[in-house]
C-alpha cells in the first residue's frame, strides 16, 4: 500500500498513486536529466511578442491528438494538440499549455500528450497544446521568447476560458512552465510542475509577481536534486502571500507513477476553473 504523500503548503486531498504505464512515456524517463536542475544564477531572456500572427490553420483531430507546425517570427515550431469531441476552431475551452521534458522534442511532446494529458483533457473538455523546442533550443534556454507569439496564434483558433492558458510541465517542462509564467504573469491562470521549479535567481526573484494565481508542484521522494529548489520556491511564494502546494510522493523518483496518467493533474486543474 502506498504511503500518504507529504504536502507542503495548504492541505490538499490524499492523492493515490497511478500505475498505468504507457510505453511511449519511457521517452520522458530517458530524456529528463539532472542538467535541468542547475540552480546557478542566470538572466531571464526577455519575451518579445510576435510582430505578426500567422494565418495558419491548426492541426486538430476532434476527439484525438494531432501534430502540426507553425512559423513564429521566422522560426518553425512543431506542436501537438489534443481537443475534445465536438470542438471546432473558434470555440471557447479551458486551455492547457504543456511543456515537454528532457530535450523537448516533438516525440516527447507527443508521448506526454497521448499518455498523460490527452485522455483526461478530452474527457473533461480541455484543449491541450504542447510545443516542441525549435532547433533543440529549450523553453528556458531562449525559445521562451517565442511563446507569447505562439499563444497569439493559438488564440486565433481557441478562445481560452478565463482569458489565459493554464501551464504545466514535466521535468525540464516544469522549469519551462515557471519561466513562461514569470515572464508573462498576465497570461497564465495557474502553474503545475511535476517536477519542476523556478530556475535561476531572476526567476525566483520574479515569483512574487505570480501571487494572483495558484501554483502546484509534485516531486518524488527519491528525486533528491529536485526537492530543495522546489522547497525554496514554496518558501519564497508563501512569504509573498501566494497560494502554493508541494506534494512529495513517498518512494517515487523523477518520473512519477502518481502523475503518469494525468488524473491528479486534471483534478487540480479542474479545481482552478
Amino acid at each position: 500500500m502506498a504511503s500518504r504523500p507529504r504536502v507542503l503548503g495548504a492541505m490538499t486531498s490524499l492523492l493515490r498513486p497511478r500505475t498505468v504505464l504507457l510505453a511511449l512515456l519511457f521517452l520522458l524517463l530517458s530524456a529528463c536529466s539532472s542538467d535541468g536542475a542547475t540552480t546557478a544564477a542566470e538572466e531571464v531572456v526577455s519575451a518579445e511578442p510576435a510582430s505578426d500572427v500567422p494565418d495558419t490553420a491548426p492541426a486538430i483531430d476532434t476527439g484525438g491528438v494531432a501534430t502540426g507546425s507553425v512559423e513564429i517570427d521566422g522560426t518553425t515550431i512543431d506542436y501537438v494538440t489534443s481537443v475534445p469531441d465536438g470542438f471546432a476552431p473558434g470555440d471557447e475551452a479551458p486551455l492547457l499549455l504543456a511543456f515537454g521534458g528532457g530535450s523537448q522534442t516533438i516525440g516527447i511532446a507527443s508521448a506526454s500528450v497521448e499518455g498523460t494529458y490527452g485522455p483526461e483533457a478530452r474527457r473533461l473538455g480541455w484543449v491541450v497544446i504542447s510545443p516542441a523546442a525549435p532547433d533543440g533550443v529549450r523553453y528556458f534556454d531562449g525559445s521562451e521568447a517565442l511563446v507569447p507569439g505562439f499563444l497569439d496564434w493559438v488564440e486565433t483558433w481557441v478562445t481560452p476560458e478565463g482569458g489565459a492558458p493554464h501551464v504545466a510541465g514535466i521535468s525540464n517542462g516544469g522549469i519551462s512552465s515557471f519561466r513562461y509564467a514569470v515572464q508573462n504573469p498576465d497570461r497564465v491562470q495557474s502553474v503545475i510542475s511535476f517536477p519542476g521549479f523556478p530556475r535561476g535567481d531572476a526567476d525566483r526573484a520574479a515569483l512574487p509577481d505570480l501571487t494572483a494565481i495558484p501554483i502546484r508542484m509534485y516531486v518524488g521522494e527519491t528525486d533528491t536534486n529536485w526537492i530543495p529548489p522546489a522547497e525554496q520556491a514554496v518558501e519564497i511564494f508563501t512569504e509573498a502571500g501566494g497560494n502554493i502546494e508541494l506534494t512529495i510522493f513517498a518512494g517515487e523518483g523523477h518520473i512519477m507513477d502518481s502523475t503518469r496518467d494525468g488524473t491528479v493533474i486534471f483534478e487540480q486543474l479542474e479545481s482552478f476553473r
